[in-house]
């Protein structure tokens, strides 16, 4: 099948050689020099621009960052939704507003076009291992797609309307935050009382304390090397704007979670956004 990839960073660049090797021909782009070459190595063909992607193939992924990237990607200056083909379906694994992917299902219905949250749960080294979980804002029975999202997937979770995905991702998220929280928190009392920080995780892991944060997160913290990213910690800090969104919304209390944005943007106010997200343990050093 031929597969179009807007947005080619850690998570698109990792679908895309999924894809590939599951014999589905590629095509791409990105505003990022280097993310292009990264995927044209693999055999991705890289196109100038999303409107030539959505030329080019009727099934597309969108990997971008936000509601406001997609908007601006569709109907902004490159207005991509004009050159979608007829029919055309768009599966976007953006972390972003439940709403707005409501809002945008509507609008681009009205062209005959389907707009899917497709979430993955799973960082691009999870997805490059074909791990990770799609948690999807559509009826399984009208998932055409399930063949393309069993290249990068183990499991598929379908949900009966748009956004709920969104929504389901931003709960799964606020666990996987929040246990890379408590690792750096235990991770630093222990640190100011002298332990050898290699032997508490191993205590850790040892018993029902367990998570996998302290197999992917704990040796990079116990290191302090958070590069290259997995995933960023900027990127984690916007999901948990969305999770608080989202929780005041529904009223819901989310008190660890709000002290969890702070510490967030504490550490990226330091300058280490683009880090892996494991550099949370830094709130931890000072």
């Amino acid at each position: 099948m031929d597969v179009g990839i807007v947005g080619l960073g850690l998570v698109g660049k990792a679908m895309a050689a999924r894809l590939l090797a599951a014999g589905h021909a590629v095509c791409g782009c990105d505003i990022a020099l280097q993310a292009c070459q990264a995927a044209a190595t693999l055999g991705v063909r890289v196109l100038p621009e999303a409107r030539d992607v959505a030329a080019a193939a009727s099934t597309l992924f969108l990997c971008l960052m936000t509601s406001e990237d997609r908007r601006a990607l569709l109907w902004g200056r490159q207005a991509m939704a004009q050159a979608l083909q007829e029919g055309a379906l768009l599966l976007d694994i953006t972390t972003a507003r439940p709403e707005d992917i409501e809002v945008d299902h509507a609008r681009l219905a009205q062209q005959g076009a389907r707009l899917i949250d497709v979430c993955l749960s799973g960082s691009s080294e999870v997805i490059s291992r074909g791990e990770a979980l799609a948690l999807v804002g559509d009826r399984e029975a009208d998932a055409s797609y399930r063949e393309l999202l069993a290249a990068f997937t183990k499991a598929q979770y379908f949900f009966d309307l748009p956004g709920q995905g969104n929504r389901m991702k931003l709960i799964v998220n606020m666990v996987f935050g929040l246990n890379r929280l408590v690792l750096a928190e235990a991770l630093g009392v222990a640190a100011k009382a002298g332990f050898d920080l290699a032997t508490v995780l191993d205590v850790l892991k040892a018993g029902e304390t367990y998570s996998v944060a302290m197999d992917t997160k704990g040796p990079k913290m116990i290191a302090r090397r958070y590069d290259p990213p997995v995933a960023r910690l900027a990127q984690h800090a916007k999901d948990v704007r969305l999770i608080l969104e989202f929780a005041r919304t529904i009223g819901a209390r989310a008190p660890v979670s709000e002290l969890h944005a702070r510490l967030l943007q504490e550490v990226v106010d330091r300058g280490a956004g683009e880090c892996d997200n494991a550099a949370i343990f830094e709130a931890y050093r000072q």
